[in-house]
């Protein structure tokens, strides 16, 4: 198998695996604005300052 074939099955597998199916939801302790308050303070540490944190949604449809 030829390295780029290699590389790309390697990507593939890290996508489905960690990327995959997340979504964004405004952050829950900045509410959004990436930052504790207005005040100048330091970034929010729960969604690194984006104001957006990722999840992963529950799979839709019941099972029986």
């Amino acid at each position: 198998m030829s390295a780029y074939r290699e590389r790309k099955r390697e990507r593939v597998e890290h996508f489905d695996r960690c990327v995959k199916g997340w979504k964004l939801r405004t952050c829950s302790a900045c509410n959004g604005s990436g930052r504790y308050d207005h005040h100048g303070s330091p970034a929010c540490g729960s969604c690194s300052g984006t104001g957006r944190e990722r999840y992963k949604p529950q799979p839709e449809g019941g099972a029986a």
